[in-house]
């Protein structure tokens, strides 16, 4: 897996084999013999229609109308003006829309390309009063992530901006030649649509590298023989439940004057809602806290069970990890270069001496003689260590104790312990992941690159990311978005099941979570929210609702039983005898369901919906749009989880008592909850007298629910 982003377009894939070849270190995804977790099981595949296709991950989200849209984007490396873009499909859902691209579906596409007047990379240098710094003015700007403003509707994104190409050549080439070379800086920026799509315009920088002349990428900042590229391979999270985006993206270190990666690890980076994305309102996260600020902050290493902390100087090519090993021992992991012809030495767990040979592949002992392999223990890891040559090559493979492999090939920089010189890889965990809650287990869920499936109870923590399964023979792991089946149009959840989809390939795939098999240790268990009492929520028993201190009840009815209902379990589509933790109400009174109303499915999803009851609607069909899929009616919801924090944006001056109420962002424990409908990602709430379907709010104290049981 590269660092950068890895098949990044059609016109590439020769670049993309001369990486795959000399890049030093390429994780990729391997199961031990044993693993402490299942495999799941693939329901279906899907081919998304190659109009809808793109060369970084799509986002699926519903408009303040309830309309559903999909939104793709395309930054061609070509000298003219035709292959740069953000394309916006509107349509009922994703099946819909996949089953009748070209009848029954809109599409907007905005020319994004850098050079032409008016368009979004073209803001970025020359028409914007924030304009960033770009000194070839070449940027390749691809929307990549949208939340929808509640109030005023406005679509804001996420952008992965490409620029800087080819900073260390020599010959003065042309800004074609430049872009043509494929090598580029990268930074994260927002960008605002008022218009439906219709328009972009650039908002600013949100999240950059440290390691930069005030953006560019030359000598001043990276005197060394290698660079920090930036920050990409960018995802958007919007976690309701704690008032946060989350923007998981790459930072990478790579030979000068190349595109060679030496060393790279994932990062986040996060902003309260309240603060609409706006720059300045962001934080890194780095070595155990959120003090680091968006721009040029620390990019610290996430998703690492260690916890390590990584460092980079670029005038001393000295990439760093250093912290405390499993065992309770001080671990320090610096950047070793071979010698010109490849030589480089490192340790077993005993002490033994290895000589290798990064160019011919080959490994040797103290004695001379030519090994195949080096295995061993590293305690420090608690990890398996495997040092193997083959096909005139070394690979490095870490086996975690639950039986997850990490794996690299080791070319132009390796990782060693500088007092044991036994070697070390950066994990993988949460690279390019797409991030979910999970309304089955109430945790949030992550789904990557290295194909393995983690959950936390507290995003805040990303170190606290387990691994709880592994994705089926035949998912893809490459640009991942996220969408949950059952409606086909919340990006932001998911169920037991549920749909990755690769706007690369044009790959969609239902994956099922399987039950752990004897003897397995990590696994995803369901969980069932609780009522008023803290008692888990009984399907057969009757409750009281109560929103804002408005009491819920059937308008239809006037008997004593109105405002008492049940919560029905969903169940999981692919596997029946499992819940999907998503629920129907049903009235007592009455026998009607809680739904969202309407003469269309987005008038079902608009802010301001009315919700009344009605007959049990259809759930979904595998079978609908084509084998596409067809989503659930309006009366399914959720019990989304309120957070204890106080959403903001820290810094290195905050008050222990302001990052201590920022950072309580676990879900452990959380008892509150809003009753969220599942097709829209909207909340129920009273509002001048009405129920209705409203957008989420962190701090609006109309809209968590209070579940009684009756009596």
């Amino acid at each position: 897996m590269p660092a950068h982003r890895f098949l990044r377009t059609r016109r590439a894939l020769c670049l993309l084999v001369a990486a795959l070849t000399s890049m030093a270190l390429v994780p990729a995804s391997a199961n031990a013999t044993t693993q402490d977790y299942p495999t799941y099981t693939l329901d279906a595949s899907h081919t998304l229609s190659s109009s809808l296709v793109g060369d970084i991950a799509g986002s699926a989200f519903v408009g303040k109308d309830g309309a559903f849209h999909w939104l793709s984007s395309y930054a061609d490396y070509t000298t003219t003006d035709s292959g740069s873009y953000t394309t916006t499909f509107t349509n009922t859902d994703l099946g819909a829309l996949n089953n009748q691209v070209g009848s029954g579906t809109t599409s907007q596409a905005v020319d994004t390309y850098y050079n032409r007047p008016g368009s979004l990379c073209y803001q970025i240098d020359k028409a914007a009063a924030n304009a960033a710094p770009s000194p070839y003015e070449d940027d390749h700007c691809d929307v990549v992530g949208i939340w929808v403003d509640p109030t005023t509707g406005y679509w804001h994104g996420v952008v992965n901006d490409e620029y800087d190409f080819n900073p260390w050549s020599t010959t003065g080439p042309t800004v074609s030649q430049r872009i043509q070379s494929g090598i580029h800086g990268n930074r994260i920026l927002t960008a605002t649509s008022t218009d439906d799509g219709n328009s972009w315009t650039y908002g600013g920088e949100i999240i950059t590298s440290p390691f930069t002349d005030q953006d560019a990428f030359d000598a001043a900042a990276d005197p060394g023989k290698t660079w920090d590229y930036g920050v990409a391979g960018t995802r958007l999270f919007v976690d309701y439940a704690t008032g946060y985006f989350y923007v998981v993206y790459n930072t990478a270190v790579k030979l000068k004057p190349g595109y060679t990666t030496v060393a790279s690890w994932p990062s986040i980076a996060r902003a309260p809602i309240s603060g609409g994305m706006a720059p300045g309102t962001w934080d890194k996260y780095d070595d155990g806290g959120w003090q680091q600020p968006g721009v040029g902050g620390v990019d610290g290493d996430v998703g690492n069970p260690l916890g390590l902390v990584a460092s980079y100087s670029p005038a001393t090519d000295l990439v760093d990890f250093t912290g405390t090993g499993a065992d309770g021992s001080p671990v320090d992991y610096q950047s070793v270069y071979p010698s010109s012809n490849g030589v480089f030495t490192f340790d077993d767990a005993d002490g033994a001496v290895y000589t290798a040979n990064a160019t011919t592949g080959t490994i040797t002992d103290s004695a001379g003689t030519s090994l195949p392999s080096v295995s061993y223990q590293d305690p420090a890891l608690n990890s398996t260590v495997t040092v193997t040559a083959a096909g005139s090559k070394l690979t490095l493979a870490v086996t975690d104790a639950n039986g997850a492999t990490n794996s690299g090939t080791l070319s132009g920089m390796v990782l060693e312990d500088t007092t044991t010189h036994r070697l070390y890889l950066s994990p993988t965990v949460v690279q390019e992941s797409a991030l979910t809650y999970n309304t089955y287990t109430g945790e949030y869920l992550s789904v990557g690159y290295d194909q393995n499936v983690y959950q936390t109870a507290d995003l805040g923590l990303p170190n606290s990311l387990s691994i709880v399964g592994t994705e089926p023979s035949g998912a893809s792991n490459s640009y991942l978005t996220s969408l949950d089946y059952g409606s086909l149009t919340n990006q932001g959840i998911s169920t037991r099941s549920y749909r990755m989809i690769s706007a690369l390939t044009g790959g969609e795939w239902d994956v099922t979570m399987n039950p752990h098999a004897s003897g397995q240790t990590h696994y995803a268990v369901g969980v069932t929210p609780v009522d008023s009492t803290g008692a888990a929520i009984n399907s057969s028993s009757d409750y009281g609702l109560t929103l804002g201190g408005v009491a819920l009840t059937d308008s239809g009815s006037s008997a004593s039983t109105s405002g008492q209902w049940q919560l029905v379990p969903v169940a999981d589509s692919f596997e029946s005898g499992y819940n999907s933790g998503v629920y129907k109400l049903e009235n007592v009174a009455t026998g009607q369901y809680l739904q969202a109303t309407g003469g269309t499915a987005a008038a079902q999803r608009a802010i301001g919906a009315p919700v009344a009851t009605g007959a049990a609607q259809p759930d979904y069909s595998a079978t609908g749009n084509g084998g596409n899929g067809s989503p659930g009616g309006s009366d399914q919801w959720y019990l989304q989880p309120v957070g204890k924090d106080t959403p903001a944006t820290l810094s290195a001056s905050s008050t222990p008592a302001r990052i201590a109420a920022a950072t309580d962002t676990s879900l452990a424990g959380v008892t509150r909850y809003k009753l969220v409908n599942r097709n829209s990602g909207l909340v129920l709430e009273n509002v001048g007298g009405t129920w209705q379907l409203a957008g989420q709010s962190f701090g609006d104290p109309g809209q968590p629910v209070t579940i009684t049981p009756v009596s």
